[in-house]
């Protein structure tokens, strides 16, 4: 018997066998079918950057700060970042990418290509403008006699149908969303802050333009 009733899986006798039988194939595939939809809306920016700040939030520790969409002040207008984590072994500049299952690229090259089953994408290698962004943010801690305070890129990979797969060489300072855990591991962060956070991220806000930076 298969469900109840008079329904059997490889003995269908009667027109409303065929129609249980067929009812539950439908359903199985209207199931599938919202379940991939709902995972494509969510394969975007906008739920990257939320989800891997929201992470990096946790995994940080206190005393930690975050900072997610954020543009800082620059001579040409401004450069925008997905997110600043100030956490006890220094400060992290973000990007992530919402979609990608197998990404290319080298550390010193311009452009990077992010692919899925479906397509593929060139995109400029995020760590020129993350290192940019570094060297504002080293110049305004060296005002305040901060320099000490390593400062660093981070690039995450957040597609959410599979852990991507990165080829990107030694020295890409990337991870995947589903491997920041054992990324932060890595780092070795020190039990207590190596730093004056506070006021770090006091120098840090003084770089962001009026309206950015949701901490």
């Amino acid at each position: 018997m298969f469900f109840g009733g008079n329904f059997q899986l490889w003995k269908l006798h009667t027109a409303a066998d065929y129609l249980s039988f067929f009812l539950f194939l439908l359903a199985g595939i209207a199931v599938f079918v919202v379940a991939a939809k709902c995972m494509n809306c969510r394969r975007n920016h906008e739920t990257a950057v939320n989800k891997v700040m929201k992470r990096l939030g946790k995994l940080g520790k206190k005393p930690s700060r975050v900072y997610k969409n954020v543009t800082l002040k620059t001579e040409d207008g401004g450069q925008s970042l997905d997110g600043i984590v100030l956490d006890r072994g220094g400060i992290r500049l973000v990007r992530a990418y919402g979609w990608g299952t197998k990404i290319y690229g080298k550390p010193d090259g311009e452009m990077w290509r992010r692919e899925d089953p479906k397509r593929k994408e060139e995109f400029k290698n995020p760590l020129f403008e993350l290192n940019a962004a570094a060297e504002l943010i080293k110049n305004a801690l060296k005002d305040q006699g901060m320099e000490k305070i390593t400062v660093t890129p981070l690039v995450v990979f957040a597609d959410n149908y599979q852990i991507p797969e990165l080829y990107l060489g030694y020295g890409s300072c990337s991870t995947t969303y589903q491997e920041l855990k054992d990324w932060y591991k890595k780092q070795g962060l020190p039990k207590e802050a190596a730093y004056d956070v506070e006021k770090a991220s006091a120098a840090v806000e003084g770089l962001l333009t009026a309206g950015t930076g949701n901490a």
